[in-house]
């Protein structure tokens, strides 16, 4: 990623922009050139802020709607509908295939995000994410992958999102989807069996918590 509009942190943004990822085009033109087409694995766009809550896939096939178009190494993504105001949100996608040897091989090594603030003021709606800063959530390293290992110390179910004091980072937030699986003694339980004080190992891919494991 070699830019963006809105760029990193910016305020006062127009409710009704698109973001525009301007990607390095010599890593588009490796991603294209293979097996098959790898550059649209990064139209798999996640958002969070506002209606989104902490984390929603924003693709056209799978995700709630909104359109992602190409000029040149420019990436336009355009939201179903115009964002709220005095809203934060957190825009990120990374590709989590690569090409290796003339094989399609799961190496998230590509991708960015974007954090920025719209125009006006926020909707009196309660919300609960208009509570969150979203920087502060974890998305795995610059690459969009790693291993969190450590107490829990954090836990919102309503919002999905897990607060962890790993051994290296220190205290960090990451969003549990639904239908991420969380594993406890080998079996699969569910996100509300987690307690304060447990130790889990959570493990990133793609700039996504893929799974969780307590650890006993």
């Amino acid at each position: 990623m070699v830019s963006s509009n809105p760029s990193y942190n910016l305020k006062g943004v127009p409710a009704d922009s698109s973001i525009i990822i301007t990607w390095d085009e010599k890593t588009l033109k490796t991603l294209t050139d293979g097996l098959r087409d790898l550059q649209p694995a990064l139209e798999s766009v996640n958002i969070s802020g506002g209606r989104y809550g902490v984390g929603t896939l924003l693709t056209t096939e799978w995700g709630i709607g909104g359109t992602v178009s190409w000029k040149d190494s420019q990436e336009i993504i355009t939201p179903e509908a115009p964002l709220e105001t005095g809203t934060q949100y957190r825009v990120w996608t990374y590709l989590y295939m690569t090409l290796r040897d003339g094989q399609a091989r799961s190496c998230p090594r590509i991708g960015g995000e974007v954090i920025f603030t719209t125009a006006g003021s926020p909707p009196d709606d309660g919300n609960p994410v208009r509570k969150i800063d979203l920087s502060k959530i974890y998305h795995g390293d610059e690459n969009g992958h790693g291993d969190i290992r450590g107490k829990v110390t954090g836990l919102n179910s309503a919002l999905g999102l897990l607060t962890i004091d790993d051994t290296n980072m220190g205290s960090v937030s990451l969003i549990i989807y639904k239908g991420i699986p969380v594993l406890g003694k080998g079996q699969f339980i569910s996100f509300d069996m987690i307690k304060i004080g447990d130790k889990v190992d959570a493990r990133f891919t793609g700039g996504r918590v893929v799974t969780v494991e307590l650890l006993f």
